[in-house]
């Protein structure tokens, strides 16, 4: 069975990141190993397009505050009918008191055909309280992703609490299979109305724009379809 590029290099850093600390970490700290089923955001758009369903970093993660192993997925449907999908198991590695090194590998599952990647990220919180989401991914052919998302949340009351939202999307390459075009490839920006209604339950509405740009909205419009969407959102953020 012969092995990718990105499957490669994902098992290589996985084995350098992993070697030792994972089991010093645990045995000699006695640091307790933690199970935790999260979703960032659940939620039910409508407006102009079509009706989604979106799902933004539903995962499950197992580990300790230092190493930990995550299983999570992105994605939406539109009309009841899944448009985009995509799957990442990755190794987390806490390098400072506020951000995390990761190393993974990512299945984007819709749009097809399937692409798979080597990815490897940062997250943690930035000043003013940013919290951030970041990573590169090396798929098929060289083709390099980036991701970035960066949230803040505004606390208005012990219950209400005002969450900004960003993120940005951009490929290296052209992808016309799966209507990926190089360059900037996507925006989000959202702001959400969140209420405590448990500590670990937060019900919320909101609004989100996404605009797409350069080769990919031009991909976009040759299917007919718009390239921009704003939407009203009702959905909920949730631990275990």
């Amino acid at each position: 069975m012969s092995i990718n590029k990105p499957t490669t290099l994902f098992l290589a850093l996985c084995a350098s990141l992993s070697s030792g600390p994972v089991l010093a970490d645990i045995k000699m700290n006695g640091n307790p190993i933690i199970t935790k089923v999260s979703v960032q955001s659940l939620e039910y758009g409508f407006g102009s397009g079509a009706n989604t369903l979106n799902w933004e970093q539903a995962q499950l993660q197992i580990g300790t505050d230092l190493n930990g192993l995550s299983i999570r997925s992105n994605g939406h449907t539109e009309n009841g009918k899944v448009e985009e999908a995509n799957l990442i198991v990755q190794y987390s590695r806490g390098i400072s008191a506020f951000w995390d090194l990761q190393a993974g590998w990512k299945r984007d599952i819709r749009p097809q055909p399937n692409r798979d990647s080597a990815v490897f990220g940062l997250s943690g919180t930035a000043p003013y309280s940013f919290e951030v989401e970041s990573y590169v991914g090396i798929g098929r052919g060289g083709n390099i992703e980036f991701y970035l998302d960066a949230e803040k949340e505004l606390l208005i009351t012990n219950r209400w609490m005002l969450a900004p939202q960003f993120s940005v999307n951009a490929f290296s390459q052209k992808d016309t299979e799966v209507g990926i075009g190089s360059g900037v490839n996507e925006t989000e920006l959202a702001l959400r109305l969140h209420y405590v209604w448990r500590k670990n339950l937060l019900p919320y509405i909101g609004i989100a724009y996404v605009q797409e740009y350069g080769e990919t909205a031009d991909l976009t419009r040759a299917e007919g379809d718009s390239t921009h969407n704003t939407q009203w959102v009702v959905g909920i953020q949730g631990w275990l």
